[in-house]
């Protein structure tokens, strides 16, 4: 009686949380992944020190309403100088997500100071990591306060995840410094014991993260699920304003998003910096379409598998995310990856 009882409670929990992600998935039909697919971008490119290929997809729904994909990705390899890549993901969301994620990927890079990047990647004593990192963390929230100005669009209930930043240095001194606001995901893949590592390069910042959930409370939100007409749980912790069933987001930072603002949600990324050696093979920055059924692990694994090719591998790792949702959903949410491969000195 017990085993059936929790069949049936798994059951439940899982139709929960396929009701949650639909409250915030929309999408476009989309089945296939080449260059005429709809709602696609795709680039590559390469350095002398590294290749790199980007993938963005939008997702459907099965009622057949397009939309646009609200995810944006920005790739800028030689930024300023040819020790500096800048590479970054944004997953927007609310009714205009995708002006917002849009206008970031335009912005941000302007934020950012070449010169001074240029100048730490051939610092002769070596990268200051303290200086980049600031530099991001600055760029973020200059961005998003050009962006509360905007007249154009309307963030008080739209926003955007942001994951990205800099590979600097020449091969043998290189650092990858990576900010993050929201749950879009970096993850570096290094070679331990005779096999490859993922190792992640940013954290998941979400409301029921103890931290997140005190500065959340502190600044007068709730931090709560959704809950169903029995009073049950539905899905994962969500941002609510004291006295209001709004705005019921499921990340703790964004870009954006400024009645969320009101109660704690905010800009200001976490910066994490990576002392690069021979042992480190490749970088995946991706948005949550890709880490919803997909851990670090097997991302990394579809990756090594595609011998090299960044190209072969951005398309393996979207396709197996978009099997991954159809398996598991009616819908499909817009699913952007972008590898990146290093080459050695």
């Amino acid at each position: 009686m017990g085993g059936a009882f929790s069949k049936k409670k798994k059951a439940a929990q899982q139709q929960m949380d396929r009701q949650n992600r639909r409250l915030s998935v929309t999408g476009l039909p989309n089945i296939g992944f080449d260059k005429n697919t709809e709602g696609q971008s795709k680039e590559k490119g390469a350095t002398s020190s590294l290749r790199y290929a980007c993938l963005s997809n939008a997702g459907y729904e099965p009622d057949g309403n397009k939309k646009t994909n609200q995810d944006a990705y920005v790739s800028i390899p030689e930024f300023g100088h040819p020790s500096v890549s800048l590479f970054g993901v944004f997953d927007g969301h609310g009714a205009v997500g995708h002006l917002v994620s849009a206008y970031v990927k335009r912005m941000w890079p302007l934020a950012l100071d070449k010169e001074t990047l240029k100048a730490q990647s051939v610092r002769a004593d070596g990268i200051d990591s303290s200086v980049v990192s600031k530099m991001l963390e600055k760029s973020f929230i200059e961005v998003n306060k050009s962006l509360e100005v905007e007249r154009s669009i309307d963030s008080s209930l739209s926003g955007t995840t942001a994951v990205g930043g800099v590979v600097i240095g020449a091969p043998g001194k290189r650092k990858v410094v990576i900010a993050n606001s929201g749950d879009s995901r970096a993850v570096i893949a290094t070679m331990e014991g005779g096999k490859l590592v993922a190792k992640p390069l940013s954290d998941d910042q979400k409301p029921d993260r103890e931290d997140e959930r005190r500065r959340i409370i502190a600044s007068g939100g709730r931090v709560e699920p959704l809950f169903d007409e029995d009073g049950e749980p539905i899905g994962p912790a969500r941002v609510w304003l004291p006295n209001m069933m709004l705005p019921g987001l499921a990340m703790s930072r964004s870009l954006g998003d400024d009645i969320a603002a009101t109660v704690g949600v905010y800009a200001n990324p976490e910066v994490l910096v990576y002392d690069m050696s021979e042992a480190d093979q490749f970088m995946v920055i991706a948005s949550d379409g890709v880490w919803e059924f997909l851990s670090n692990e097997q991302v990394v694994g579809i990756v090594e598998s595609c011998n090299g090719d960044a190209e072969r591998a951005a398309q393996e790792i979207c396709a197996k995310s978009y099997q991954e949702w159809r398996a598991e959903e009616e819908v499909v949410d817009d699913i952007t990856a972008i590898v990146v491969f290093f080459e050695q000195a």
